[in-house]
């Protein structure tokens, strides 16, 4: 868990307070998998007391194992993305406001002393992930008859693929039996 505590902060404006976290997670969980985490999460940044809020800037850096989508190979995704996040103190809920009105205005939400980076730095790299996972740009995929993975080898398979929209026409012009 990515916690920091800011009651140093809450004393003078405009104080800074740096971090440098580094955790081992197993896993980074999205709306359709979890992810496996190959290397460890660092979070690195500062918090800000801008008098209103405090402000996090920051950095997270690891890597991912994702699955290409073109050959379905396992592959190391490695993964820096930038933190920017504005957290108010949730002292009285009655006048926190509503949550559709903090998520218009970019803040999020902190009880006490400490705040907690995690949802932002799990919402950080989800954000980050690519909508196409490829393991290399110019990944050839595989055969759709055998499986083949084409760039470890070619197949033998026949390569003439007909659009099957068009195969009518090919019996057209194709000789009929028995004439010649």
């Amino acid at each position: 868990m990515v916690k920091i505590g800011v009651s140093s902060l809450k004393t003078g404006f405009s104080d800074e307070l740096e971090f440098d976290f580094q955790e081992k997670w197993s896993y980074l969980g999205t709306a359709s998998a979890k992810l496996p985490v190959v290397a460890p999460v660092r979070v690195q940044g500062k918090v800000t007391n801008t008098g209103k809020s405090m402000l996090v800037e920051g950095k997270v850096v690891t890597a991912l194992q994702l699955t290409c989508d073109r050959c379905l190979a396992a592959y190391k995704f490695p993964l820096k993305v930038y933190l920017q996040e504005e957290y108010v103190v949730n002292s009285d809920p009655a006048q926190a406001g509503s949550r559709d009105e903090l998520e218009a205005e970019n803040l999020r939400l902190y009880k006490g002393e400490i705040i907690d980076l995690q949802p932002a730095v799990e919402e950080a790299l989800t954000i980050a992930l690519p909508m196409k996972s490829l393991c290399h740009e110019d990944c050839r995929g595989l055969c759709p008859r055998c499986g083949q993975n084409f760039n470890e080898a070619q197949c033998q398979c026949e390569t003439e693929t007909v659009d099957p929209r068009l195969a009518v026409l090919g019996k057209l012009l194709s000789p009929k039996e028995g004439e010649s």
